[in-house]
């Protein structure tokens, strides 16, 4: 029996708001979305998602900033308050019916040691999740000895899960299986392109969120890995219109304007779904 998918996308802007994007986006024939957290607008964005027919499936916890998650890793008190602001996360999550919240396990490409401070700091986080019955999706991102850390360590907890970020898997992963190694516990997708490593001196430039077809990435594959996880439901596609510094990659999709650019997405995914 084959599995049903439903294509999302994470509002990118392109003057609107959120709440504008999702009427637009719902209106093109996407099915889902998700956006990034902001407490002030969770219960609007969720009520907005509700009445255009779209399922809010996540919130993407931030990482950076006065949350940067490579503090949890680290001794002192900037790692318990980034859990405190992950837990605040979490809690917005399950007071909106918001089933899954992603979490970068890391930010930065210098350090590769995981520690049990970062352990102990995160197990808060799953203790609450799993309290309130919201999955984590520990997505594939930089520095991934620190997703194996957590993968091991929460293995056996309910509210494990992973992100599967296509594009990260190219430039951060080296082409790496990620799917092969945590596709079991597969709760949520960031679908996107990218040109792979094209510069391995550089570190976030590489990671692009091209439209599907515009890169490297074999979505034919992509989409026979997944199949083979007990996964089906909604896939996401995280996209976006602005460049990396000193590149424009991105002016095509900029100048097409924003409705042609979510319906030029949504065909793509649509093509991918249907394993064309």
């Amino acid at each position: 029996m084959s599995k049903h998918y439903i294509p999302g996308i994470e509002p990118v802007g392109g003057g609107l708001d959120v709440t504008e994007s999702f009427r637009l986006i719902s209106s093109i024939g996407w099915k889902a979305t998700f956006t990034g957290w902001n407490p002030e607008k969770t219960e609007e964005w969720a009520n907005e998602a509700a009445k255009c027919g779209l399922v809010y499936q996540s919130i993407h916890s931030p990482f950076s900033g006065d949350c940067r998650v490579s503090h949890l890793w680290q001794e002192g008190e900037a790692g318990r308050l980034v859990a405190d602001k992950l837990i605040a996360c979490v809690t917005d999550c399950a007071r909106f019916d918001i089933p899954v919240m992603v979490i970068h396990p890391f930010i930065g490409f210098q350090d590769h040691t995981p520690t049990q401070i970062g352990l102990d700091n995160y197990r808060r986080v799953v203790e609450v999740a799993n309290k309130l019955g919201v999955t984590l999706g520990f997505e594939n991102v930089e520095g991934e000895e620190y997703l194996a850390a957590l993968m091991k360590e929460f293995w056996n907890e309910p509210c494990c899960g992973f992100c599967f970020d296509s594009g990260h898997e190219q430039c951060y992963n080296g082409g790496k299986d990620m799917l092969a190694l945590y596709g079991d516990k597969l709760c949520h997708t960031h679908l996107n392109d990218n040109l792979g490593v094209y510069d391995p001196t550089l570190t976030w430039e590489n990671d692009l969120h091209l439209l599907p077809f515009d890169g490297i990435v074999d979505f034919a594959g992509v989409m026979d890995r997944i199949n083979r996880t007990p996964y089906e439901g909604v896939l996401n596609f995280e996209l976006t219109l602005a460049s990396k510094p000193g590149r424009d990659d991105h002016k095509k999709y900029r100048d097409m304007g924003i409705e042609a650019f979510y319906a030029t997405a949504y065909e793509r995914a649509c093509r991918i779904l249907a394993g064309k």
